[in-house]
């Protein structure tokens, strides 16, 4: 099962202007509060520092989190729940934990990873933060799921190879922008430049979202690309380059990872 590119460059077209816009786990974008952890920063720290997105939720009778994964699985990570403990004598630092991997597509994925409960192989570490999180990363590294200095390499390069292609950096602080300069926005100028700057992606793994025309191809029913926050939606992607599904936003891909319902998968950029 493929993951998703960790980092996605999203093309835009206005009348006279090209944006190019990069998005990774560490480029600006808002973060909804509802899913900001506030009972345990400890945890998610660590994690959102790797790049990968946490998200609060109720279980059977206490508060878990769910770790987002690149190839759409996630980790659940629970205090003790409906089995008469105590989870939370101190807010956030329950008496053991019980951590599981799972996917909505792949229910061959579903295993435990750790388990310091009453009887767990883990049993010994009770409710240690530092051994629990240890075990994580085991398995985040035995999926292959990218470290923050890989991450961080990749975003760069992403911007690196858009400069390579004729883009003028545009950043702020609220999002990593590249535009082409404006004596080079006619038709021929901005095919070439995107089909450049595309070509370098799929070589080096970088995800893209950008109009099928400037790629000079003739579209046949390619899927929907995502809509852009500014106003200026993407078109249709080629179907000989292949549509990449940019990252989802963490309410999105949790609700299908759990429900196993679909959804319109949408890029935030805010």
């Amino acid at each position: 099962m493929e993951s998703e590119p960790q980092v996605t460059v999203l093309f835009t077209e206005k009348p006279h202007e090209l944006n190019a816009y990069v998005y990774g786990p560490f480029t600006p974008r808002t973060i909804d509060a509802a899913q900001i952890s506030r009972r345990y920063p400890h945890i998610t720290g660590p994690l959102e520092h790797r790049g990968l997105e946490c998200v609060e939720d109720f279980g059977l009778s206490g508060y878990i989190l769910h770790v987002l994964l690149p190839n759409g699985g996630y980790l659940t990570i629970s205090p003790p729940q409906g089995n008469g403990e105590i989870a939370d004598a101190i807010p956030g630092f329950p008496n053991s934990w019980h951590v599981t991997r799972d996917h909505p597509d792949a229910n061959d994925q579903f295993e435990v990873i750790y388990s310091s409960e009453p009887g767990g192989p883990h049993e010994h570490n009770r409710g240690s933060v530092p051994a629990m999180l240890a075990a994580v990363y085991q398995c985040l590294e035995q999926m292959g799921v990218p470290g923050r200095e890989e991450l961080l390499a990749t975003q760069a390069r992403a911007e690196q190879l858009l400069r390579e292609a004729g883009f003028l950096d545009r950043s702020t602080n609220d999002d990593v922008r590249f535009q082409l300069p404006p004596g080079a926005t006619g038709l021929a100028a901005r095919s070439a430049a995107v089909t450049r700057a595309v070509r370098s992606f799929k070589s080096e793994g970088i995800g893209y979202v950008c109009p099928a025309d400037l790629l000079g191809v003739v579209v046949q029913a390619a899927p929907a690309a995502a809509s852009s926050p500014r106003g200026s939606a993407a078109r249709t992607t080629s179907a000989t380059l292949p549509f990449v599904t940019p990252p989802t936003a963490p309410g999105e891909r949790l609700t299908e990872a759990l429900s196993g319902q679909p959804h319109q998968p949408v890029l935030r950029l805010q």
